[in-house]
């Protein structure tokens, strides 16, 4: 197929949009049919103005009407309640625990049940509790604490009597709440003072035990007892420790001095000085003061030399004698050293003491293991023993608490309390409310004007009629050629003007046409009667005078047609099409040919090289434009898509406010179906008041 001589890249992005268009959901393509221009809804609200007059008014009318025989006279009466502000719990007014009723809690209880059918009933009412709920109404401001209770009725006495039951009947109500909310606070604290005293029973049993298990009268007595005791423990270990070390090194002292002592002495007494005399005083004072002083005392350091000197003189005098003597006899008398004897007493009397000291040295540490021991457990214990107590405390407050509360709830119960009361009677009305009429007229007005826009606007969405190049262009997605109006002598300017218009927005097809590349036409309506013979011969002869260019047109013609024509038979041009001969038929004086919808159209419909024959057909006559005027779509699909399948330029007229975009939507799905290119259309018999608005 010859798409176009130009080929340039304005047509390949058309291509590229085709294509693109072809992936779209078939429902995105059906909903872009309601498009339309502005003007269009415009048109349809000054089409239907009388609309606008007539159905407010009616509405209005009806509703005022209506509102007039279903209304009756209505008394209201309002009775006030206050809540006055509570006093705190501290002067002893209110019970502990006490909580205030929300206010949701108590307009909620106004219409409760209860109080509907207790005043139904105090009244006898002849109607339900339910019908009593439509005439209460109750209002109290989200910081205030009044009340007003409305009872409406048709008896202005009744709505005064059912105002003021009504409020006797929900102080009564609400003060069985709140004596229900106090008995049910009540019971909580005696369940709770139950669970403490069980609580209380287990904690007295657990250190009852401890105690028992450990041997212990009071923690803190016991544990004082036990530190002192192991105090005075640590203190003789440590005295008895120091005086055990001092007799183990007196023990030492002493027997370094018994094996310098003899056993025994002999006594010279015909040789006796005086200086052996002092000796033995000196010796006997050195003893003395070893029993008295310690071993690093300077008096004992002093008279031990001194001792020692005596000694040592003693002994070089005797040494002296000796010499002198030449061994003479003399008397000599043998005698126990009593230094040796005293020695051996101290060295027993320090045994006895080592021995002692560390037997008692020996208990007390096992004493003092004893009352570490018991000091430790006693220290795990406290903790325990101190949380059983403040536990057992905190559980004989609570309990007194809990007595005091309760009694507090108890005295409170014996008396009849409502924070609530009736600040102002209901009387009964003088006049009834008003039936708001006007308001009624007013809503009935609205609610024709909305009738009367809906209905508009839904005509217009629904009437999906071609009027404009919105319907063509976004709605239906095919290039618009134009807009032809209808022809009027005060208008023939528009008319043709439009003629030029259209082919000047074709140039594109219509530039390179010639009798050597001749360019095939075809009008492919959905219905014969979407095309109008004048106005497509008007469209041939203002492109003949624009390009100077001959053409023909191949009209359709079908057989009931052919045999109800009272005209001479056409000129066919089906038998040159299916080459039962050579030459094509030569055009009438109207430049038509006619094509035949037989039954061989049925049997074997034209193939692309049939078809194309007819542009070589009226080469040799200087023909370069050839408009193919196509049958109704119906009556042959496939024939129709072909011949637009193999023509330059395929062109679906429509006319204004008649050719539905459904029928040419359908039309142009099936025409791509068989890849069908340069689709465009054109709208004719425009009004020309629209046309003058309408933007091309």
């Amino acid at each position: 197929m010859i798409l176009s001589d130009k080929g340039d890249a304005e047509t390949f992005r058309d291509i590229i949009a085709t294509e693109q268009e072809s992936t779209e959901p078939a429902l995105i393509r059906f909903i872009r049919l309601f498009r339309r221009d502005i003007w269009c809804w415009v048109n349809a609200v000054q089409k239907m103005w009388w609309l606008f007059a007539l159905f407010p008014f009616l509405f209005a009318v009806s509703m005022f009407f209506i509102r007039t025989m279903t209304t009756t006279n209505v008394y209201v009466a309002n009775c006030g309640l206050i809540r006055q502000q509570v006093t705190d719990t501290k002067n002893g007014i209110l019970p502990p625990g006490y909580v205030n009723i929300q206010k949701s809690v108590i307009m909620n209880l106004f219409k409760s049940r209860a109080v509907l059918e207790e005043t139904v009933k105090r009244l006898s009412l002849p109607y339900s509790a339910e019908q009593l709920f439509n005439n209460i109404r109750v209002q109290s401001e989200k910081n205030s604490d009044y009340f007003f209770v409305s009872a409406s009725s048709k008896d202005p006495t009744m709505s005064a009597a059912l105002a003021n039951t009504l409020a006797d009947v929900f102080i009564e109500e609400y003060k069985k709440l709140i004596r229900k909310n106090l008995e049910d606070l009540r019971d909580s604290y005696t369940r709770t003072q139950n669970e403490i005293e069980k609580q209380l029973e287990e904690l007295n049993e657990k250190l009852k035990t401890l105690c028992a298990e450990n041997n212990l009268t009071t923690i803190e007595s016991d544990i004082a007892f036990n530190n002192q005791r192991l105090l005075q423990v640590e203190d003789f270990l440590t005295r008895s420790s120091s005086t055990l070390e001092s007799s183990k090194e007196a023990l030492y002292e002493l027997q370094g001095e018994l094996a310098s002592t003899p056993e025994e002495v002999v006594t010279h007494r015909e040789k006796s000085t005086l200086a052996e005399d002092k000796l033995t005083q000196a010796e006997a004072l050195l003893r003395e003061y070893e029993q008295i002083y310690a071993r690093n005392n300077p008096i004992l350091i002093q008279q031990r030399e001194l001792v020692k000197k005596m000694r040592s003189d003693l002994e070089k005098a005797q040494q002296e004698e000796d010499t002198l003597e030449n061994e003479a006899n003399s008397k000599i008398i043998v005698s126990r050293n009593s230094a040796y004897t005293q020695i051996l007493v101290a060295i027993a009397k320090q045994r006895s003491e080592i021995t002692a000291l560390t037997n008692d040295i020996k208990l007390n540490n096992e004493i003092a293991i004893q009352l570490r021991a018991r000091r430790e457990l006693l220290a795990q214990i406290q903790p325990v023993i101190r949380q059983l107590e403040i536990d057992l405390a905190q559980a004989k407050d609570q309990i007194n608490k809990n007595k005091v509360q309760i009694t507090t709830i108890r005295n409170f119960l014996d008396r009849s309390f409502s924070d609530i009361s009736i600040q102002e009677l209901a009387k009964p009305p003088n006049t009834s409310l008003s039936r708001k009429r006007g308001i009624w007229a007013i809503i009935g007005f609205v609610l024709g004007a909305f009738v009367a826009i809906s209905i508009i606007l839904g005509c217009e969405l629904f009437n999906l009629s071609v009027r404009s190049s919105v319907d063509i262009e976004q709605a239906l997605r095919i290039k618009m050629l134009g807009m032809i109006p209808v022809l009027e002598q005060a208008y023939r300017a528009n008319y043709y003007s439009a003629l030029q218009t259209i082919i000047t927005n074709g140039e594109e097809y219509f530039s390179n046409i010639s009798p050597e590349h001749p360019l095939l036409v075809v009008f492919a309506p959905d219905k014969r009667s979407d095309i109008d013979e004048k106005i497509r011969e008007e469209f041939c002869e203002t492109l003949k005078i624009r390009l100077g260019c001959n053409y023909v047109v191949i009209a359709p013609v079908t057989d009931d047609e052919a045999s109800a024509s009272a005209t001479p038979s056409p000129v066919l041009i089906n038998d040159y099409l299916y080459q039962f001969t050579d030459d094509a038929p030569k055009p009438d004086k109207e430049h038509k040919v006619f094509f035949k919808l037989d039954d061989l159209s049925f049997i074997s419909p034209l193939t692309g090289e049939q078809i194309q024959r007819v542009k070589t057909a009226y080469k040799s006559k200087s023909v370069s434009l050839i408009v193919w005027d196509l049958f109704n779509f119906e009556l042959h699909r496939q024939l129709f898509a072909e011949i637009a399948h193999n023509a330059d330029l395929t062109v679906i007229p429509m006319k204004y406010a008649q050719t539905s975009k459904l029928s040419v939507y359908r039309i142009l799905q099936f025409l791509k179906t068989f890849h069908v290119q340069n689709i465009v259309g054109f709208l004719y018999n425009v009004n020309n008041k629209h046309y003058s608005k309408v933007t091309l």
